[in-house]
C-alpha cells in the first residue's frame, strides 16, 4: 500500500506542480493585463486569455524594438542607471545574469558540459566563462569558469579551473542539469517512476 502511494505521488507530483505553475503564470498575466484591456475595450469585448495574448504581443514588440541600434543604446544607459541603485542593483544583476546565462548561444562556446577531476573524484559542471580579459585578477592564464550545481537546490558553486583539468562531455545542458539537480537520479525525462 505504502509503495503504491509513493509511486503515485512520484508520478503525479511533477505534472501537478507544472500545471500549478502554468496556471499561476496565466492568472498573473491575465490579472495584470486583463483590467487594462477591460478598461480599454470594454468588458463586453473581453474574453479569458486576452491578457495572456496581449502580454505575448507586448513582449514580441518590446523585443523587436530592443533590436534597433538606438533602443539598444538607450537600454544600456538605463541599465547603467539601475546599477547605481544599491539594493536594486544586486537583485537586477542576479536576475539579468541568470537570464543571460540561460539564453547564451552554444556557438559562443559557453554552456558546455564538462567533467572536472579532483583527485579520484569527477564532478560534472557547466562552463560559464572562458574569457577573463575584464577580470584579469581572477584567472592565472589558461582557465575557465565552471558552475557546479547543488542537488535539489537552485544554487551551486562556481570554480575557476585550469583547462587541462576539464574534459568535455557529449551531453546537453538540459540533461546535465536534470542529472545534477536530482543528484544523478535522472538524466532524461524518459525514466519511469520508481
Amino acid at each position: 500500500m505504502k509503495q503504491i502511494l509513493k509511486r503515485g505521488l512520484i508520478a503525479i507530483a511533477p505534472l501537478t506542480l507544472t500545471i500549478a505553475i502554468l496556471v499561476w503564470v496565466f492568472n498573473f498575466l491575465e490579472d495584470s493585463f486583463g483590467k487594462l484591456i477591460k478598461a480599454a475595450v470594454g468588458p463586453e469585448y473581453y474574453f479569458p486569455g486576452m491578457g495572456l495574448l496581449v502580454a505575448i504581443v507586448i513582449l514580441f514588440i518590446f523585443g523587436t524594438i530592443l533590436n534597433t541600434w538606438i533602443m539598444e543604446k538607450l537600454w544600456t544607459k538605463g541599465e547603467e542607471l539601475i546599477q547605481k541603485i544599491p539594493l536594486v542593483k544586486s537583485l537586477y544583476s542576479a536576475i539579468s545574469d541568470a537570464m543571460n546565462f540561460l539564453s547564451t548561444p552554444k556557438e559562443k562556446g559557453l554552456q558546455k558540459v564538462v567533467k572536472v577531476r579532483f583527485g579520484e573524484v569527477e564532478l560534472v559542471g557547466i562552463v560559464t566563462r572562458e574569457d577573463f580579459s575584464d577580470l584579469k585578477d581572477l584567472s592565472s592564464g589558461d582557465s575557465v569558469c565552471v558552475f557546479f550545481s547543488l542537488s535539489y537546490q537552485i544554487g551551486g558553486i562556481t570554480a575557476i579551473v585550469p583547462k587541462s583539468k576539464i574534459e568535455p562531455i557529449d551531453l546537453s545542458v538540459e540533461k546535465a542539469m536534470k542529472f545534477l539537480i536530482t543528484a544523478g537520479a535522472k538524466a532524461s525525462s524518459n525514466n519511469k517512476p520508481i
